[in-house]
């Protein structure tokens, strides 16, 4: 078969279960964001390869290299820094933004801490694992957001030739200044290993994924809990499943209709074969 008509085969069942549902949900994983540029972490080639998880991922780990090994930390902050602030939406982004603003989407339920989804247009965004773009007070737990400029100047700091410990702290400390209502510490509001989620959205995940009648898992494993609790909630509840991955998960013997694509490229031929870009 060629690809131009398996691609139409794609688009047209796609099209059949969004238009026989009500209530679409969207889940997505690190390889929506993986199209943007942002580099994932597990799997080959991913980041935890070079900078193993039980220590970059981690806030004592990272404590641990800035004290021994601080141009090693530079580096691996610089990567996911850099991509983060680099980083635009990418046809899947749109896509849902889009789907959502039509009503065909009750929004959309993302492991990823890039903010991609919000800068996309999309509304209702519930962020398993934080956003990079927003810090926590420790002392009083005021939110705050951080604008991308901030994040491509801490950049340029961490790139500076044989960074010091100096630079590391200047850095640091742009990124995350002392809490401007009590001038408690400030933490990125992520999920570091060995932490729980953010108190109530797994709960308002689950609770949507629950009510679903259409589940979109983009991108994504399924493997990491308890995140993977939400396309379970999904299947229980009787929800039908669209999975768009190049690679077979374990979500695919459940899944009514598997585009074997990356999100991104299947959803540019969506926008365009809807007449939406």
């Amino acid at each position: 078969m060629r690809i131009e008509d398996r691609m139409e085969r794609f688009l047209q069942a796609f099209d059949e279960l969004l238009r026989a549902s009500r209530s679409a949900l969207a889940f997505t994983g690190a390889g929506v964001s993986e199209e943007s540029g942002i580099p994932t972490f597990r799997g080959s080639g991913g980041l935890w390869e070079e900078y193993p998880p039980a220590i970059y991922g981690n806030l004592p780990g990272l404590a641990m290299v800035f004290l021994l090994r601080r141009r090693r930390l530079a580096g691996f902050a610089a990567g996911v820094v850099s991509a983060l602030a680099e980083a635009e939406p990418n046809p899947c982004h749109r896509a849902l933004a889009a789907l959502e603003k039509e009503g065909l989407l009750l929004g959309v339920v993302t492991q990823n801490i890039d903010g991609l989804h919000t800068l996309a247009g999309s509304g209702r965004v519930l962020e398993l694992h934080g956003s990079a773009y927003r810090l926590r007070c420790l002392r009083c737990r005021a939110t705050y957001g951080v604008a991308r400029e901030i994040l491509e100047e801490v950049v340029e700091r961490l790139r500076r030739p044989r960074a010091t410990r100096r630079d590391l702290l200047g850095a640091l400390r742009r990124y995350a200044p002392p809490c401007a209502a009590c001038g408690g510490r400030t933490r990125p509001d992520v999920v570091f290993f060995g932490e729980s989620l953010p108190p109530g959205v797994l709960d308002e995940a689950l609770e949507l994924a629950s009510r679903c009648d259409l589940l979109l898992a983009l991108g994504t494993s399924s493997l990491v809990y308890p995140a993977a609790m939400v396309p379970r909630a999904a299947l229980d509840a009787g929800a039908r499943l669209v999975e768009i991955n190049p690679h077979p998960t374990v979500l695919t013997p459940s899944a009514e209709l598997r585009i074997p694509l990356p999100a991104g490229e299947f959803f540019a031929s969506y926008l365009e074969h809807a007449g939406r870009e």
